[in-house]
C-alpha cells in the first residue's frame, strides 16, 4: 500500500504539478519581459513563437516590433527587430535516408550583438522552416 501511495505522489508530481509550475514560470517570464519593454508576449500565440521551450525560442510582437529570445525556458532577453541582421534556413541533407532526409533543420540568425553574433533556433521540419522563413520576411519588413 505504501508503494502505491509513493507511486501516486510521483505520478501527480511528474504529470500534473511539475508541468503546471513550468507553465507558470514561462507565463511570469513573458509577462515581466512584456511589461518591461512595452510588448505583448503572453498569452503565447503559437503562430508567433519560433522554436520550443526546451531549446531556444523567439516570440514576436509585430505591433511593438520586439522579439523575446528565451533560452531553455529560463532566461529571456527582449530586443528590437533591428537586432537581427539576417537569417538563413539551414539543414543537413541525407539523400540515402528517405524517411529522415532533412535533419538538423534550423534558422540561423546573425545579430548586431558582438557577444552573441548568432542565434540558432531549431524547427521541426524543412517545410516548417520554409514557412518561418517567409513569416520572418513579413515580420522584419
Amino acid at each position: 500500500m505504501a508503494m502505491l501511495a509513493v507511486a501516486l505522489v510521483l505520478f501527480y508530481w511528474a504529470w500534473i504539478a511539475s508541468p503546471r509550475s513550468i507553465q507558470t514560470g514561462h507565463e511570469q517570464l513573458l509577462r515581466e519581459q512584456g511589461q518591461a519593454f512595452g510588448a505583448t508576449f503572453f498569452p503565447v500565440d503559437p503562430r508567433r513563437m519560433l522554436g520550443d521551450w526546451d531549446g531556444t525560442c523567439i516570440l514576436f510582437d509585430p505591433d511593438a516590433r520586439k522579439a523575446c529570445i528565451v533560452s531553455r525556458g529560463r532566461k529571456a532577453r527582449t530586443v528590437d527587430f533591428e537586432y537581427f541582421n539576417t537569417w538563413q534556413l539551414k539543414w543537413t541533407e541525407y539523400p540515402g535516408n528517405p524517411v529522415f532526409r532533412f535533419q538538423h533543420v534550423h534558422i540561423l540568425f546573425e545579430t548586431r550583438d558582438f557577444d552573441r553574433p548568432t542565434i540558432r533556433v531549431a524547427v521541426p521540419s524543412r517545410s516548417d522552416g520554409e514557412a518561418w522563413n517567409a513569416k520572418l520576411s513579413i515580420l522584419m519588413s
